[in-house]
């Protein structure tokens, strides 16, 4: 049998390491936004597809590491099959 343990911990970072994530928070969120205007401009939502589209220019523009890109893409392409999903209001019915 294999026994799964889950820890919630409180990490304390330094001043440097909390400089360090709010750069990794901006360049998530740049990466988010330059994948995000792919699937918006190309409605294409295939994580292989978005990979050709993106990839080089998360890594090189960006400055994500391969692992950072690829969650980019994932989450991007969750948000929008989410937002897929959710019911419109009309606006006439307001």
């Amino acid at each position: 049998m294999i026994v799964t343990v889950t820890a919630k911990i409180k990490i304390k970072p330094t001043d440097s390491q909390i400089g360090a994530l709010h750069q990794t928070m901006i360049a998530y969120r740049r990466g988010c936004n330059l994948v995000s205007d792919f699937v918006f401009d190309s409605s294409e939502l295939k994580q292989p597809a978005l990979h050709r589209m993106t990839y080089q220019a998360l890594r090189s523009t960006i400055g994500l590491r391969s692992q950072m890109a690829q969650s980019v893409m994932k989450t991007v392409i969750a948000r929008y099959k989410d937002s897929e999903q959710r019911p419109r209001l009309d606006a006439r019915a307001v």
